[in-house]
């Protein structure tokens, strides 16, 4: 005689569907977790402010984190292949100075641009020198460098704001406006389109995410691994000059002390990234989600009367919520 099944118990094709779906819900979170959170914190900020959902509001949110995506781009570079560029936040601030200073003396736009560029690519490629040639650590190899940048700045500026004599077309890039969004955003869209093809669809993107994961295993393949450093701090020091364009563009002015302040905001959309789009991994779309999402939220408490000093600690919460979820999911992905 056949037992009658007992009420509440699971089949077995019930039971084989329970751990498909957990798997199914894994994926997606670490995928698209991010993006799950970000559209939330849109959804929840514009039930409690009127002004938040509008189309000035977000153009002023895409036109100031134009520079911070420039930073954070800058960052993940060195992260991809196992190394760490601190002096980011004093080069930025470096090469406004450089810029203004340019300017005020008589220089126009088809100088002042190249050289805020190449400004940013020697410092990079000194960078990458220091730790690959003399094998120093590159947390105290940019560290030190951006002492050094620090120091320069207060000295090209004496203590001063410089505002005279910003080009023209420096200044186009970050106050005007193409279709409702300004130039700088437009640009940072591209340079996000060309950093992603070349990480994610060219040898040298590759050969990058193979020195992060073993630099001896990619040596012993042939990858130039000394070679390729080099030329990712350089890559490094190329973005943080166009965030300096950006910055000096929207200011109209170089303030000495601008800079080491927009370091942590960078590393933190940087971290965040290793849980969206390749989980485990830097990746350009996870750093664009996350910067959104890091925007979204210090806009959103301050259009809800957040005091001043709310946007520190929500950066660096999210900084260390994002440094602990990417120790996680690299362990994760190691199994």
């Amino acid at each position: 005689m056949k037992s009658a099944q007992v009420v509440g118990a699971k089949t077995p094709a019930a039971a084989n569907r329970t751990p498909a779906v957990r798997r199914l819900l894994g994926v997606v979170f670490a995928r698209y977790g991010s993006l799950v959170l970000l559209v939330l914190m849109i959804v929840a900020f514009s039930l409690k402010s009127d002004q938040f959902l509008t189309v000035a509001n977000f153009q002023n949110v895409l036109v100031v984190q134009s520079v911070v995506s420039c930073m954070a781009f800058a960052a993940i570079i060195p992260l991809i292949i196992g190394e760490f560029d601190l002096s980011l936040g004093y080069l930025i601030g470096f090469l406004s100075m450089v810029g203004a200073f340019l300017g005020g003396a008589g220089y126009g736009a088809p100088v002042v641009i190249p050289a805020m560029l190449a400004g940013g690519v020697l410092v990079g490629i000194i960078n990458g020198l220091l730790t690959v040639r003399l094998h120093i650590s590159s947390f105290i190899a940019t560290l030190g460098t951006g002492i050094l940048l620090s120091g320069m700045t207060l000295g090209i500026s004496g203590g001063q704001v410089l505002y005279s004599g910003i080009p023209r077309l420096i200044t186009e890039i970050g106050q005007g406006s193409i279709f409702g969004l300004g130039p700088a955003v437009w640009l940072t869209i591209l340079l996000a389109v060309i950093l992603y093809f070349l990480l994610e669809h060219t040898p040298i993107g590759r050969k990058l995410y193979a020195i992060g994961g073993s630099e001896r295993v990619a040596f012993l393949a042939g990858v130039p691994v000394g070679a390729l450093k080099v030329v990712s701090f350089a890559i490094s020091g190329f973005l943080v000059g166009i965030g300096a364009i950006f910055a000096l563009g929207q200011s109209g002015a170089a303030n000495a002390g601008f800079g080491p302040e927009l370091l942590l905001p960078a590393y933190a959309a940087s971290f965040l990234s290793v849980i969206t789009y390749r989980p485990g991994y830097y990746n350009i779309p996870g750093v664009a989600v996350a910067i959104l999402l890091l925007a979204v939220g210090f806009n959103g408490l301050n259009l809800l009367g957040a005091p001043f000093w709310a946007q520190p600690i929500f950066n660096g919460a999210v900084l260390l919520i994002a440094v602990v979820t990417a120790r996680a999911e690299s362990r994760h992905i190691r199994k």
